[in-house]
């Protein structure tokens, strides 16, 4: 269980640079200062926020798959390793009924 905790802290912890995910940016028309000019710009920014909105949810979307994949590797990993765990045992005890 211990390894299982390290496995998701050490995934959580790795850079996003990593992933294959791109954050998306804000459109530059949502952080000027002021009032629109006109509806057109209006209409155009909303546009690229519905857009932005878009690219967030499929951004967040890539993120949790990616998290579940690393959950699933570490779950992986920690059945090798109990698996190993367990053979070591056997062939411990084997040993020591031989003797």
């Amino acid at each position: 269980m211990r390894t299982f905790l390290l496995s998701i802290l050490l995934a959580l912890a790795t850079p996003l640079s990593t992933y294959a995910c791109s954050e998306p940016s804000a459109p530059s028309c949502a952080t000027r200062y002021g009032s629109f000019d006109d509806e057109w710009e209006f209409d155009r920014c909303k546009d690229e926020m519905e857009s932005y909105k878009s690219e967030v949810e499929d951004y967040m979307t890539c993120r949790n798959r990616e998290a579940q994949e690393a959950i699933d590797d570490a779950n992986r990993d920690n059945r090798q390793a109990e698996s190993d765990y367990s053979d070591a045992v056997d062939s411990f005890n084997r040993r020591a009924r031989s003797n």
